[in-house]
């Protein structure tokens, strides 16, 4: 089964600025200190909308924390809603973090690998180093592909079902020269064609896990339009 949310954050991590709250979402946090500020009206406010969690993205500033407090930071979300599935980015640091995420984190939970393009100079460069890393370090590991960061040949059809066997999750956005990423995935100035693309992960890869769409506050307005779209191609 393939699942759709709509990235979402609350109180300073709203960049949508808005309370429509969707019915699935994942929980975006850009920062650990405003998780800490706000983590009570987060919980709350999941329930009395009966909002499933499905993906959480963890602080873009997760390497640079204690990871005591931001394994204590899972287990609580864990233990709040059921989500099983944690995005982070690989950057400096990474691979002490898996460490200390298996020894101290529940073992129903995920830790996922967000991709990036080579460019980014991340610990993890490309898809195959994440695939490499998961299958040399702990198998149990999962990998995010973000469409609007990997580069155009990760889609060949040779490559891009050896991937999805490791990933869990899909951040859909396009991309453009001139009008940079993170675009609503069916954007007509898009590089990408991504409705053919969740059309085969249905079809032809029979890939299941959860897609999210991930898109720049400036688009906000597609957001929930595009999921209803998604949810009708991927019936």
């Amino acid at each position: 089964m393939i699942n759709i949310s709509v990235s979402y954050g609350f109180g300073d991590d709203n960049r949508y600025h808005t309370e429509n709250i969707p019915s699935s979402i994942q929980l975006a946090l850009y920062k650990f200190g405003n998780y800490m500020r706000y983590r009570d009206a987060i919980f709350n406010s999941l329930e009395e909308n009966n909002t499933k969690l499905r993906v959480t993205h963890l602080p873009l500033d997760t390497l640079k924390i204690p990871e005591d407090d931001i394994c204590k930071m899972i287990n609580t979300i864990f233990e709040k809603t059921g989500c099983v599935k944690y995005v982070v980015h690989p950057n400096k640091g990474f691979g002490y973090f898996v460490d200390h995420f298996f020894a101290n984190c529940y073992s129903q939970t995920r830790l996922c690998i967000e991709t990036f393009g080579w460019r980014s100079n991340k610990y993890l460069r490309s898809p195959l180093e994440i695939v490499e890393f998961i299958l040399t370090h702990q198998p149990s590991l999962e990998m995010v592909i973000d469409t609007s960061h990997i580069e155009e040949m990760w889609f060949d059809k040779k490559i891009i079902p050896f991937l999805l066997r490791y990933t869990s999750v899909i951040h859909l956005s396009n991309r453009a020269k001139g009008y940079g990423q993170h675009l609503p995935f069916t954007s007509p100035h898009g590089s990408l064609n991504l409705v053919k693309f969740v059309k085969d992960l249905k079809n032809r890869y029979k890939w299941e896990g959860d897609i999210v769409l991930e898109y720049m506050p400036e688009y906000k307005h597609k957001l929930y339009k595009n999921a209803k779209y998604l949810e009708h191609l991927v019936k």
